[in-house]
C-alpha cells in the first residue's frame, strides 16, 4: 500500500506536538512522516527572555530532536524551507524539494517593525533562540566597552513594548543585571532601563490591576515607564519618540523590540489570504481552499465566541496541533466529519523575574506574587508534558541537576 506523505514544517510548540503525536499513531494506511526544521533541536520559546540575559544557556533551553523522535518512523530533515506551493503540493528547501499529501505548517513568527524607520536595522529582539543569545552577547559587549571608558555617563537600555514579552524580559533583566554588573565592576545605578509602551498601561492583555502591579514591581527595581508613547524612528545611538504631541530624541545604547510579531513571510509568499502573515483558518484548522493543509501555531488565526482573535502563545499552539492531528486521522479514516477547534483556557501567567509573577486562572481569578512565580515554573513542566509526555519532562529534569 502506498504510504501517505505527511510533511510537518517547524519544530516549535505546534510542529513538535504534531510529530510527537503522529509518530505514535497506528493507521490502516501507512504514513511517511517527515519533519523539516532549520535546527536539529527544539527550543523553548517561553524561556527566551532567560537566554536573553544569561539566566539560561543554549543547552538549558534546547532538546535534541534525535533523542525525542522515533527516527524509525520520522524522517528528520535539517534544512531551511524556502517556498511552499499549495497547488503542486511541494515544499522546497535550500537543499531540495518534498512532495506531500498532507502538510502541517508551524513556521512561527518574525519581528514586525510596523514600518518604523530604522527599527529593522538597529533593534534587537528575542523572537528566536539565535536572536536572544545575540542580545545577551551584545549586552555583554556593551558593558565591556563601557568599563573601558571613564564610566562618567549613564548607559540607557530601552525596551520597545510593555506587553507580555516586554514585561517578562524586564523582570528577568532587573534580577540579572546587578549580578552581571558586579562581575564587570560596573555600578548598576549607571544603567537606566526604559520601557516604551503605546497603550496607557503595561500588560494590556491582562486586567488593569495586574498591569499596575507589574509596573509597580518593576519601577521599584529602577525601570522607568513611558506610557501612551509612540516610537517614531530608531538609529544605532538614539530613538525619536512622541508623547502627547511632543517629539523627543533620546540617546540609547541598546534597544530591544518586543512590541510586535507577524507570521512567517513564507505564508504570504504561498498566496494564502493573510493578515500580518497569519491566515484565518477554517474551523478544523485547515487553510481556506486547501483541506489537506493544516496551519498550526502562530500562523493560524482562531477566534473566541465573541469574534476576538486569540493571542498566539505556547498553550494555544499545542492545542491547535493536537486538534489538527485528530482531524488528519479522521480524514485518513475516510470520514469528512472533522472537529472544530475549541480552545481550553488553562489560565495565563507572566513572570516578573524568578520570584514574582502575575496571572489569571482558567476561571478568571487574578493572582500575583511569589506563589504565582512557583506556579509558573510548574506550568513550564506542564507544557513539556503536553508536547512530549514524561520523556520530555525527564530530559529537562536531567538538565536542572
Amino acid at each position: 500500500m502506498t504510504p501517505i506523505k505527511v510533511v510537518i514544517l517547524g519544530a516549535g510548540y505546534a510542529g513538535l506536538t504534531a510529530v510527537m503525536k503522529l509518530q505514535k499513531q497506528k493507521t490502516d494506511q501507512p504514513i511517511e512522516l517527515t519533519l523539516i526544521n532549520k535546527n536539529q533541536y527544539h527550543y523553548q520559546t517561553i524561556w527566551l527572555h532567560r537566554n536573553a540575559v544569561g539566566s539560561h544557556s543554549v543547552e538549558d533551553s534546547t532538546f535534541d530532536l534525535r533523542e525525542l523522535l522515533d527516527l524509525s518512523k520520522v524522517n528528520l530533515v535539517q534544512e531551511t524551507v524556502t517556498s511552499l506551493d499549495p497547488n503542486q503540493q511541494i515544499v522546497k528547501t535550500e537543499q531540495g524539494s518534498y512532495r506531500y499529501d498532507y502538510l502541517f505548517v508551524g513556521l512561527g513568527s518574525v519581528i514586525d517593525s510596523f514600518q518604523i524607520p530604522g527599527l529593522s536595522e538597529h533593534a534587537c529582539s528575542i523572537t528566536t533562540l539565535e536572536r536572544a543569545t545575540q542580545l545577551y552577547e551584545r549586552m555583554l559587549t556593551m558593558l565591556d566597552h563601557y568599563r573601558q571608558t571613564a564610566m562618567n555617563r549613564e548607559l540607557q537600555v530601552a525596551i520597545g513594548g510593555g506587553g507580555f514579552t516586554g514585561v517578562v524580559l524586564l523582570g528577568e533583566l532587573t534580577e540579572r543585571l546587578p549580578l552581571i554588573c558586579a562581575e564587570k565592576g560596573i555600578d548598576r545605578k549607571k544603567i537606566k532601563l526604559l520601557s516604551i509602551e503605546h497603550e496607557s498601561t503595561v500588560l494590556p492583555e491582562f486586567d488593569l490591576e495586574l498591569g499596575e502591579y507589574a509596573m509597580q514591581q518593576l519601577e521599584a527595581r529602577g525601570v522607568e515607564f513611558r506610557l501612551k508613547t509612540k516610537i517614531k524612528s530608531l538609529t544605532d545611538k538614539s530613538m525619536k519618540i512622541e508623547q502627547s504631541g511632543i517629539v523627543e530624541d533620546i540617546p540609547i545604547d541598546l534597544f530591544v523590540w518586543t512590541a510586535g510579531v507577524k507570521g512567517h513571510p513564507l505564508i504570504e509568499q504561498a498566496n494564502f489570504k493573510t493578515t500580518l502573515g497569519r491566515v484565518e483558518v477554517e474551523a478544523d484548522l485547515s487553510a481556506p481552499g486547501y483541506s489537506n493543509i493544516f496551519l498550526i501555531g502562530d500562523v493560524a488565526i482562531v477566534r473566541d465566541q465573541t469574534g476576538r482573535a486569540y493571542l498566539p502563545n505556547a498553550d494555544i499552539a499545542i492545542q491547535k496541533a493536537k486538534t489538527a492531528v485528530d482531524n488528519l486521522l479522521i480524514k485518513l479514516s475516510g470520514s469528512d466529519q472533522t472537529k472544530a477547534f475549541q480552545f481550553k483556557n488553562r489560565g495565563t501567567i507572566a513572570s516578573i523575574g524568578a520570584k514574582d509573577a502575575i496571572g489569571v486562572t482558567a476561571k478568571g481569578q487574578k493572582i500575583f506574587g511569589r506563589a504565582v512565580a512557583l506556579l509558573k515554573k510548574l506550568a513550564d513542566y506542564q507544557f513539556l508534558y503536553q508536547i512530549g509526555g514524561w520523556k520530555l519532562v525527564r530530559m529537562q529534569l536531567r538538565k536542572r541537576k
